[in-house]
């Protein structure tokens, strides 16, 4: 199991990989004046070269390296402090190690990537939740925020928990009642962590104004508030 959760975020890294490759498309007239051209932020990626011994050391075992010596993918601006971005590649892997199963746990990150506009995460896990089961009216009721009546109680209640843990910012009883009776206990707060590894990574793109590439959703165009 371990191995196969391994080989999803490698199978993800490498479509977010692939997708940079379109970023050069993005002209300097389409981005805001302080966002880079090769990053789409506002800094440019990690450079292996400039980091000391300690750093490069943890610098090697992160995943979404380039053979140019950069660090992309979700961990690219957290690596700016590598010991924090290995933190948070630690943090995945025990959250998506928990109890929800691949349907939940898809649908959990990608109402969270929507809950922080995080569109390099949302776009590199569109097509596992698909996979893996989710339909493409309860993806298309996450990503315009549309009203929950008809969706299955698991995905309903999912995507309930998320907005108003980030949203709202306080959980109605009813809410977090349902996701245990559902999930048990354990899976309620696996659920939080699944949804909080993902948003740590949005909030360091908020941070850098992070774009999507040209052709990809970019979720910034779509507010939900």
């Amino acid at each position: 199991m371990k191995f196969q959760r391994l080989m999803l975020w490698s199978a993800a890294l490498l479509m977010l990989a692939a997708s940079t490759i379109l970023t050069f498309a993005q002209t300097a007239a389409t981005l805001p004046a302080d966002v880079k051209p090769d990053s789409l932020a506002r800094l440019p990626y990690v450079q292996r070269k400039d980091l000391n011994e300690a750093d490069q050391k943890i610098f090697d075992v992160l995943p979404g390296r380039t053979a140019a010596g950069t660090l992309g993918g979700p961990l690219a601006f957290a690596a700016y402090n590598p010991g924090v971005a290995k933190a948070l590649f630690d943090l995945h892997n025990a959250a998506v190690a928990g109890t929800l199963n691949a349907h939940v746990r898809e649908l959990a990150i990608l109402v969270a990537c929507r809950e922080t506009n995080y569109s390099l995460e949302w776009n590199g896990h569109l097509a596992t939740a698909l996979k893996v089961g989710v339909d493409q009216k309860v993806l298309d009721v996450v990503r315009t925020s549309g009203a929950l009546t008809g969706l299955d109680d698991k995905d309903a209640a999912v995507i309930r928990f998320g907005r108003q843990m980030f949203r709202d910012k306080k959980m109605e009883p009813a809410t977090f009642a349902k996701v245990v009776e559902l999930f048990g206990r354990k899976g309620a707060m696996d659920m939080v962590a699944v949804m909080n590894t993902y948003a740590v990574s949005g909030f360091f793109a908020i941070a850098v104004d992070e774009r999507a590439p040209e052709g990809r959703l970019d979720l910034l165009s779509s507010p939900i508030h």
